[in-house]
């Protein structure tokens, strides 16, 4: 059956919502691939240090389970399947990273009822340390992308994590 017989059963309502989670997948397709170009080109900048962080990384169970899903979920062929998405400039940037971070707090307040629940301050600090994204490089079928995304995680997340008070008790900026 073509798919322009299978549009002929599917009402209205159908469609619109075919079309809703296709809209959804572009743009889950274009995160990800934000996120792994970020951490390839990271890769690329320091490869000795990218290697012992994911070295590290997956000792930890958060990291063998992302891992498991993202194979099982088959995404590396999910993002490499078609033309390259455009890049989502604002994935994991300020207010993203502070809305995640006021959930796992909440997260984590909710399974334990001792811990406080926090606004988070999170500052705009980025951007990335890594080249500017109209400057990272493709992705190619030959890369393990699970690796790639994570390191585009720890890239986004690195400048936050860089923020110290100063004497002052001011929070200083990363520096670049």
């Amino acid at each position: 059956m073509t798919s322009k017989e299978q549009a002929k059963e599917l009402s209205p309502e159908d469609l619109a919502l075919l079309a809703g989670l296709r809209r959804g997948n572009d743009w889950l397709r274009a995160v990800l691939c934000t996120l792994a170009r970020r951490g390839l080109g990271f890769r690329q900048q320091h490869p000795a240090r990218a290697e012992q962080l994911l070295a590290v990384l997956s000792r930890y169970p958060y990291f063998k389970a992302g891992q498991f899903l993202f194979d099982l979920m088959e995404w590396e062929d999910f993002m490499l399947d078609g033309e390259p998405p455009p890049l989502a400039p604002t994935t994991l940037d300020g207010p993203a990273l502070q809305r995640m971070a006021g959930l796992l707090n909440t997260f984590r307040a909710h399974l334990d009822g001792g811990q406080p629940i926090v606004a988070p301050e999170v500052d705009t600090i980025l951007p990335l340390f890594v080249p500017e994204d109209e400057d990272l490089p493709s992705l190619e079928p030959s890369l393990y992308l699970y690796h790639e995304v994570v390191l585009g995680i720890l890239c986004s997340v690195r400048p936050l994590l860089q923020v110290q008070a100063s004497p002052d008790g001011e929070a200083s900026r990363p520096a670049s």
